[in-house]
Order: structure tokens, then sequence, then C-alpha cells
């Protein structure tokens, strides 16, 4: 049997155990696909099927089966691109904006309480170590396809 570092046991023990927390409701329930591209809309602005799925690290089919939903809600708007009709644009509407603002701080308080203990140097640091932890999985990842 293959001894395993202690420090990479409790790092992937505390993934496992992240992976399996049950997420606070939150008061509009939508998938987090869903949610996740409402992010990344407010983020991106207006943008192309192409420009969304590369910035949610998926593919351009799981991009568009995200933004149908949306679309169909009222939170998103589609339409061809001014500079070539062959490209689809996506943005958020109106409704999509309050939405995406009101789940973001939805969320964030639900980070802050779960960090209550946490210093802002400990967050900071956390911070951090999260955002190098992405790098590396993205860099270790087969053809930097998501985590």
């Amino acid at each position: 049997m293959t001894e395993f570092d202690g420090q990479l046991l409790r790092i992937a023990g505390a993934w496992r155990d992240l992976r399996r927390v049950k997420p606070r409701e939150l008061s509009i329930p939508l998938p987090l696909g869903q949610i996740d591209t409402l992010d990344v809309m407010a983020r991106l602005g207006p943008c192309s099927m192409l420009e969304l799925s590369d910035a949610l690290r998926i593919d351009a089919s799981t991009a568009t089966r995200a933004v149908e939903p949306l679309v169909k809600s009222g939170l998103v708007q589609r339409r061809r691109s001014e500079r070539d009709a062959r490209t689809v644009v996506v943005e958020l509407t109106r409704e999509g904006r309050r939405t995406e603002h009101r789940l973001t701080a939805e969320r964030l308080e639900n980070v802050d309480r779960v960090l209550a203990t946490f210093d802002e140097h400990e967050r900071s640091l956390l911070a951090d170590l999260l955002e190098r932890m992405v790098a590396g999985s993205l860099a270790a990842s087969p053809d930097d396809e998501s985590i």
C-alpha cells in the first residue's frame, strides 16, 4: 500500500466534505449552472456564446442549454451581433441584473457566515490559496477543462 502525505489527505478530506455540505437555500431557486451563468454574464456584459462558454469553462452546447431557460424566464436576452450576423450575443435583462445582484448578495452573506471566525488576514490568505488552487487545477487539467 502507498503511503500518502498527511497534509494531502487532510486537504482531500476537507475538499470532499465541502462538496457534500448542503448549500443554504437561496430565495430564487435556480440550478447552480444557471446561477453561475448569471454571475459570469454580469461580469462579462454582452458577450458571444463562445465568450460565455470559455468563461464558464464549458462547451458551447452546454452553455446554450444553460442560457435557454434563462431566456425563457426573461433573465437573459439573445440577439444577433451587429458586427457579425452569424454570432449570437447574450446579455442580462434588467430583471436578470436584479436577480443576479440579489443572488450574489445572498451567496456573499452565506460565505460571510461560513467565514465568521476568520479574521481579515485569514480571509485574504484563504482567497489567495483558493485562487492558486484553481490555477493549479486548471494547469493540471487535460485540455484546460473545468475541475
